[in-house]
């Protein structure tokens, strides 16, 4: 007696037609022919279809299918080469054009100016002058007269805690040239670690992805500003590497004290440590507790009567600069300097209720998705989420500091190293790209039409990275059996997509 027939998948034949009996469909009439056939693999997971097969050497854990498409890679390469051939044509074109158009030393790094003051007055300890605006200005305008700086009327207020103006007072000793081509070599020796550590976090060993890393932080605006306007954003990026190196790796004490150090800017660090904690638990909070505790300790027994000065005359002087004159809102990667620019403009003028309420409501959506991504139980996908979406919920993040986004798009691109998702990140490596692009461009055109669209950018990017990519079930992605037992055939599922 024969057996009864059963429609199930058997194996998928590696060569022949189906005139030889092994059929070129997915459904066979009878049992499973098991001769010249080898078991194949058609696996669905959350992230991407792969499929593997025992003889091909293109299994999920081969090299070809960890392997993204080279074309990415390639369209990157000849964007970066475009771009540093365009970077490297205006800086030559800079030698042959007259002084009164072209960009000299007199005027690059301004903002140092600011670190400048406080760690002369750290040195002199006279601590009530940090936050005196009056006294700050005089002492920039002196400097920058006696250094041939162009800096007109202009003037920047040392934004940062007591402790920090102790990095510069040793600085301040020197003339403003020779402390600022210090301070430069200090800022590009910071970067060239931080590279290396987000070279290694890369995962690479193709010269063709993780030469990339350099190349690309090379060519972008916010390092190009850092580096011009003589600011700190390459020790921030330094910090907050070596702290996200150590989350990753799961030890939670040394991450905590390494982001306790990133509090010299508050806005930096006010959101990514408290995610940590939330992550991590005690062991970040920890680390935490002993830097602030150290740093507490330094401002109170070295700067007496700094910090009570500090905390009394920030918000006045933030009021002075934002609100009682006209503001630089376009150089702001905020939710709240992108409606003051596009309701207000750049003058001086008390903040329109709406633009409080539209900062509190758009804040407080991305906070909340925030949380829900912590119950995600994928840390590197946190990670990327967080430092990607916490400019956009501080008050106050200048745009050179974007570059910390590096951070972000190196663990990203390590993810599709890994497991490449073509279809369901395609949008988001645009928005990668777009981001990018658009920020060389920014600051000019955000100052003459109000729109700064590099925070649209950030917050659709955010929004994507918030609500994760899952992959979608349809008849054609529905191969989730194994077939690897031609002697014992299974049944398929059945599958939602079919009903």
């Amino acid at each position: 007696m024969h057996a009864p027939h059963r429609r199930h998948l058997g194996s998928f034949p590696s060569s022949g037609n189906p005139g030889e009996g092994q059929g070129g469909g997915f459904a066979a009439e009878g049992p499973v022919q098991p001769q010249n056939t080898r078991p194949l693999t058609l696996t669905l997971s959350p992230s991407t279809t792969r499929l593997s097969s025992s003889k091909s050497g293109r299994g999920k854990n081969s090299p070809e299918a960890r392997r993204p498409p080279r074309t990415l890679c390639r369209k990157l390469w000849r964007g970066e080469i475009l771009l540093l051939a365009f970077i490297a044509t205006l800086v030559i074109g800079n030698f042959f054009v007259s002084a009164d158009r072209s960009v000299g030393r007199n005027m690059l790094g301004h903002d140092f100016t600011a670190f400048y003051a406080a760690g002369h007055f750290a040195d002199l300890r006279q601590f009530d002058k940090l936050y005196d605006i009056q006294a700050v200005k005089d002492f920039e305008q002196a400097t920058g007269r006696a250094a041939g700086l162009t800096l007109g009327n202009s003037y920047g207020p040392f934004w940062n805690p007591p402790f920090y103006a102790w990095v510069f007072a040793p600085l301040a000793k020197l003339p403003y040239g020779q402390a600022l081509l210090t301070w430069t070599l200090i800022n590009v020796a910071c970067l060239l670690v931080a590279v290396v550590l987000l070279c290694r976090m890369l995962g690479s060993k193709h010269a063709r992805h993780w030469l990339l890393v350099p190349f690309l932080i090379l060519t972008s605006m916010p390092l190009l500003q850092a580096l011009s306007h003589g600011q700190n954003t390459c020790t921030s990026l330094l910090l907050l590497t070596v702290m996200v190196t150590c989350w990753r790796s799961g030890r939670g004490w040394a991450a905590g004290l390494v982001g306790g150090l990133l509090f010299y800017k508050p806005q930096l660090a006010a959101v990514v440590t408290a995610v940590m904690v939330l992550d991590m638990g005690l062991a970040p909070l920890l680390g935490l507790a002993i830097t602030g505790s150290a740093l507490l300790a330094i401002t109170v027994f070295t700067m007496p009567g700094a910090l009570a000065v500090f905390l009394h005359k920030l918000p006045a002087n933030l009021r002075f600069m934002q609100i009682e004159h006209p503001y630089v809102w376009e150089r702001h990667a905020t939710l709240k300097a992108f409606w003051r620019l596009l309701l207000q403009g750049r003058g001086a003028a008390e903040p329109l209720g709406i633009v409080t309420a539209l900062y509190v409501i758009g804040g407080g959506i991305l906070a909340l998705m925030l949380l829900r991504k912590l119950r995600s139980g994928q840390r590197d996908r946190l990670i990327i989420a967080t430092i990607v979406t916490m400019p956009l919920l501080m008050p106050f993040y200048f745009d050179y500091d974007l570059m910390l986004l590096a951070i972000p798009a190196v663990l990203f691109a390590a993810e599709q190293l890994r497991t490449p998702n073509k279809n369901a990140d395609r949008w988001t490596v645009r928005l990668w790209i777009t981001l990018y692009l658009w920020m060389l461009i920014n600051p000019g055109l955000a100052a003459s039409t109000h729109i700064n669209l590099t925070v649209p950018l950030l917050t659709t990017l955010a929004v994507l990275l918030l609500c994760g990519t899952h992959s979608i079930i349809t008849p054609s992605s529905c191969h989730t059996l194994i077939l690897s037992s031609p002697r014992r055939p299974r049944r398929m599922p059945p599958c939602p997509a079919l009903g």
